[in-house]
């Protein structure tokens, strides 16, 4: 009877130490699953940032247009929709979760985040439309160069947008695979 007990008790301390052991590497696991969602929001961050500090250049560059002879009308549209761009950068970039965040509540935010970056291409879109029609529109009417100056003016431009634009779609699909995989992250470790 005495075996039988300390056989027992054996047996439940092994249990105890598998239970602490399992407990210590569920603690580590989601330890390992936070850095990495921390250096997965890190790098999102940073990308995110790029697209806003390009704008506060364009609002700087924007006075060389008038310089050119472009109307004021032109520049005003310029500086407010470069302003409204800002704005909706940095509101899109607010919903990138803090760390101090319950992973569910860091996938919503993470997917509010993609869904409005992916809204943003219908008023960004138009916008950069307008603006480009306009830039054309002032440079042929009422700049004092030649033709051939216009055009080479006209092919700068467009090279530098073609420039920045695949830029952009490239910083754009970035953050939204990143932010997809984090998103995918949790929802694995959800399933867990």
């Amino acid at each position: 009877m005495e075996t039988t007990d300390n056989t027992l008790k054996e047996m439940q301390q092994q249990m105890q130490l598998l239970r602490d052991k399992l407990a210590k590497q569920t603690i580590v696991n989601e330890q390992m699953m936070r850095k990495a969602f921390a250096k997965g929001l890190k790098s999102i961050r940073s990308k995110a940032a790029v697209p806003f500090f390009a704008g506060l250049a364009a609002i700087l560059c924007c006075p060389s247009f008038y310089n050119l002879g472009c109307s004021l009308g032109f520049l005003i549209y310029s500086e407010l929709m470069i302003v409204f761009c800002l704005g909706a950068t940095w509101y899109t970039n607010s919903q990138i979760p803090k760390m101090d965040e319950d992973l569910l509540t860091a996938a919503g935010h993470l997917t509010r985040f993609k869904k409005i970056h992916a809204e943003w291409l219908k008023i960004g879109i138009p916008l950069l439309l307008v603006w480009l029609g306009w830039l054309v529109t002032d440079l042929f009417r009422s700049v004092d160069m030649s033709s051939a100056e216009v055009y080479a003016l006209m092919a700068g431009i467009g090279v530098g947008l073609i420039i920045g634009l695949a830029a952009g779609l490239k910083v754009r699909r970035d953050l939204m695979d990143g932010a997809q995989e984090l998103i995918d992250q949790i929802k694995d470790m959800q399933q867990k």
